[in-house]
């Protein structure tokens, strides 16, 4: 028997509901596998170090325990519970536990952001399609980090007040006791007003625009179909009075909302991690394609609210009186704050999917459901077999490490990632007895709290809980020697432990006698590895492990290319070779291999080479295997194996595009008589490069040959002009080197050569200003800052010196301008924030 139009509808409804059940099991299940990776991020030591401190004290520390600059300083964590929480399924489960609990938190994170999406229209397909997007959007967050928690108590909360609004469902009045947990897991708690805010402001303007435009109306019209009545507003505000007074049941009461606001607003935090820094397109595209996507949905929800109101007939809405679905206030409130957080920082990308991808499948579902050829096409069984196919295909290619869908970082698996921690470092420490205090930088000291508290004590970790001047010194510690001898009269460490600077601008060629991993020569490097180098005071209780493990002739820090010079004393290179082969014995170091093969290759033993450099493995984040594929290509090249020569050049080219492999490759092809393929690599290396000039001869010996008149005589003027400019470029950097090793005098006449070679370089007319500066010449040091900005406007460091003369000066008018003037030009570094100290200072 065929039932009523209304039964057959609502059997067809039922349908699709179980259809859409199915696809969210689908979608749950690859969730909860692509939470299942190795802990990788270094925060998470940190942690579970405290839950352990809290679960073996019973309660909270009195005052800092682990980071020995803040002994005595009261103890400052707002994540306790959730540290606490982990710790306790370690203890359960061992790192299994850890990774369990991570998947199963963001599993019911995610299974509550569906559930809201679904809202109100329960279009699965929509809302899964959607939400799959999200969690590749929000996956680099699957730490084990309170974020998870956050992804579960900010989704709740809005999901509660939908609920209520939607279906008059009660889980809002839970949401008192859910912010108490929040506060206490999450310093982030501050976000609980946005959802609340939204509700209640959106709310009641919803209420006053309805009720403005229908006072002329002749019968009522439902502008926005879900308005909260007043007496729901009442009972939402009435929870969030009761949901603030639950937050404040913490141990840091009003503090803990303040806390997140305190890191945003230093510059050394913004700066210096990473995760702060603003997204820009070429590092995060999301904010722009999220933004773009959400105001798009709201432009589709006005046009549907317009096409219906303006072709009757009109069907009727939830709430009675006719209309159509206007997009929603509540939720443009809503999505607004975290689209302006988004571009804030990259750590906040993955909190506008979490937020705005509910509204933004709402506003899809409802539009189409407003459609009825879209609702047709989007009941098709075809289309979940699709979605299905297409969830099942990204979880594969992100349990696989596949980018942009995961990476090695993200791949399916259990255990503790030890790539990013110091382990050998300390393992080399255990052996030598070398104890307590330990000096190292930001990111590893929870490491070593975790592994060896209170055995060593660390002088940072990842909760940068130090004043902002001792964390720049940290930084500067390693370059200083003064900076670094006042802290260690300050606090007497015993050891430094610290990971490889950035060899800036190619700095170690012309300080190849400076260690640049740390400057002071009165440590001494006892280890070293990939990842991680250890120096022992002189003079002190470990004179004895110094004299037997100390590395006097390698400096692991500094690119090898800076001891080629050296190379022909025969003493320094055994002594460096046995350096270094002991290194590889104790470490089987990548860095290692990657030196002595470099070696090798420079004394002419390039079978020897081929075989040390094959030993060299990727190790993520360092260019050894990029500096191996170069070596074993030149290697082959003089052995003139030139086809397997162009084949590593060209895997090195494949890491990364740079103009010296191109022009070796080149050259290669020229011994093959190959000129065509030569011309290309050739040119190619001068477009990347217009100074490399070891190109020019060769490239217009080709063209010569070819008969190509135009391109020799293009040629010869960039030749001429790169010519003047290396000559320039050499003297500068003897003017640097001589600077550095404190001979100013020196210094100034090398500088001075470099104008008279190439006048138009403004660095060299800037340097020669501080000099004078130094000096005192006032008067001088103005002429040359002034020199610099008269061919570069724009030149940042020019500028700077200005602000120093005119500050010594006392003009503070002009000093402050040329500051600002710095600060438009380098807005980030340690220069822009003591320019921005100077500015304050002075106003």
């Amino acid at each position: 028997m065929i039932g009523t139009p209304q039964e057959t509808a609502e059997i067809k409804i039922r349908g699709d509901v179980v259809k859409g059940r199915y696809l969210l099991i689908i979608f749950l299940l690859s969730l909860f596998l692509l939470g299942i990776t190795k802990v990788v991020d270094t925060d998470a030591w940190m942690h579970l170090s405290i839950g352990r401190e809290i679960f073996n004290l019973k309660g909270l520390p009195a005052t800092e325990p682990f980071v020995y600059p803040m002994f005595g300083k009261p103890f400052a964590y707002s994540s306790w519970l959730f540290a606490l929480i982990y710790y306790m399924a370690y203890l359960a489960f061992n790192v299994y536990g850890v990774i369990l609990l991570k998947a199963i938190t963001i599993t019911a994170a995610f299974y509550i952001l569906i559930r809201d999406s679904l809202l109100p229209k329960k279009n699965y397909i929509v809302s899964i399609a959607v939400m799959s997007v999200i969690v590749i959007m929000a996956r680099y967050r699957f730490v084990v980090r309170p974020d998870t928690f956050l992804m579960m108590f900010l989704p709740f909360s809005i999901y509660a007040l939908n609920a209520y609004i939607y279906e008059n469902k009660k889980y809002i009045y839970a949401l008192p006791f859910v912010d108490m947990l929040w506060a206490n897991s999450h310093s982030s708690i501050n976000l609980m007003f946005v959802p609340f805010l939204s509700f209640i402001v959106g709310g009641i303007l919803q209420q006053y625009i309805s009720k403005k435009l229908n006072t002329h109306h002749p019968s009522p019209v439902t502008y926005f179909p879900y308005t909260p009545t007043t007496a729901q507003l009442k009972t939402i505000t009435l929870v969030f009075l009761a949901s603030f007074a639950a937050s404040l049941i913490s141990p840091y009461f009003i503090t803990q909302y303040t806390a997140g606001a305190g890191v945003m607003a230093s510059d050394w935090w913004k700066q210096e991690i990473m995760e702060l820094a603003k997204p820009t397109w070429q590092t995060n595209k999301w904010p722009f394609l999220m933004t773009a996507a959400i105001a798009v949905s709201f432009m589709l929800n006005w046009f549907s609210a317009y096409r219906s109101r303006h072709n009757p007939p009109i069907p009727p809405l939830a709430k009675g009186g006719k209309g159509g679905f206007e997009p929603s206030l509540i939720h443009l409130f809503l999505v607004i704050p975290f689209v302006v957080l988004s571009f804030t920082a990259l750590r906040f990308v993955f909190l506008l999917g979490i937020v705005s991808g509910p509204v933004l499948a709402r506003n899809l579902s409802i539009f189409i459901d407003d459609s009825r050829s879209l609702k047709r096409l989007f009941h098709k069984k075809a289309l979940i077999a699709v979605v299905s196919a297409w969830i099942i295909l990204y979880t594969a290619l992100g349990l696989s490490g596949v980018e942009p869908f995961g990476n090695k970082a993200t791949a399916f698996g259990f255990g503790f990632d030890y790539s990013f921690v110091p382990e050998g470092a300390m393992k080399y420490m255990d052996k030598r007895n070398i104890t307590g205090r330990v000096f190292n930088l930001f990111q590893w000291g929870q490491y070593i709290t975790w592994r060896d508290f209170p055995k060593r004590t660390a002088f940072v970790d990842g909760r940068g809980y130090l004043p902002v001047d001792l964390l720049e010194k940290q930084d500067l510690a390693r370059r200083r020697p003064s900076v670094l001898d006042e802290l260690y009269k300050r606090y007497r460490f015993k050891s430094i432990l610290v990971e490889y600077p950035v060899d800036d601008a190619g700095i170690s060629d012309v300080l190849y006698n400076t260690d640049l991993a740390l400057s002071d020569p009165r440590w001494a490097l006892v280890y070293w590895d990939d990842l991680s180098l250890v120096y022992l005071k002189r003079g002190g209780v470990y004179d004895s492990i110094i004299k037997k493990d100390e590395y006097r002739f390698v400096k692991p820090a500094n690119n090898i290319s800076g001891t080629r010079a050296r190379l022909h004393d025969k003493n320094y290179r055994e002594n460096l070779i046995r350096e270094l082969k002991r290194n590889i014995k104790e470490t089987g170091s990548s860095k290692a291999y990657a030196f002595l093969g470099f070696v090798y290759n420079e004394t002419g033993r390039y079978r020897k080479a081929i075989e040390v450099f094959s030993k060299v493995k990727d190790v993520p984040g360092l260019s050894h295997l990029l500096d191996a594929y170069s070596g074993i290509a030149y290697a082959y090249g003089r052995l003139g194996y030139m086809d397997k020569s162009i084949l590593y050049y060209k895997k090195s080219l494949r890491l990364k595009n740079n103009a010296t492999t191109l022009y070796n490759i080149g050259i290669a092809y020229i011994k093959k008589r190959d000129e065509k393929k030569a011309i290309k690599y050739l040119s190619e290396a001068l477009s990347l490069n217009s100074n490399l000039m070891s190109v020019y001869p060769q490239l217009i010996d080709i063209y010569q040959r070819f008969g190509m008149k135009q391109e020799v005589e293009k040629t010869l003027k960039m030749y001429e002009k790169a010519r003047v400019q290396g000559e320039g470029g050499e003297y500068f950097k003897k003017g640097i080197k001589t600077y550095l090793n404190n001979r100013p005098d020196v210094a100034a006449e090398w500088f001075e050569k470099s104008i008279r070679a190439n006048p138009s370089n403004p660095a060299p007319y800037s340097n020669l200003g501080y000099i004078y500066f130094d000096m005192g010449v006032i008067d001088r040091a103005y002429e040359y800052q002034k020199r610099a900005l008269d061919i570069d406007p724009d030149f940042a460091n020019a500028h700077y010196g200005l602000a120093l003369i005119y500050k010594k000066l006392g003009d503070t008018e002009k000093a402050v301008r040329e500051y600002k003037e710095y600060l438009r030009i380098e807005p980030a570094g340690y220069y822009s924030r003591r320019a921005k100290k100077a500015i304050e200072a002075m106003e």
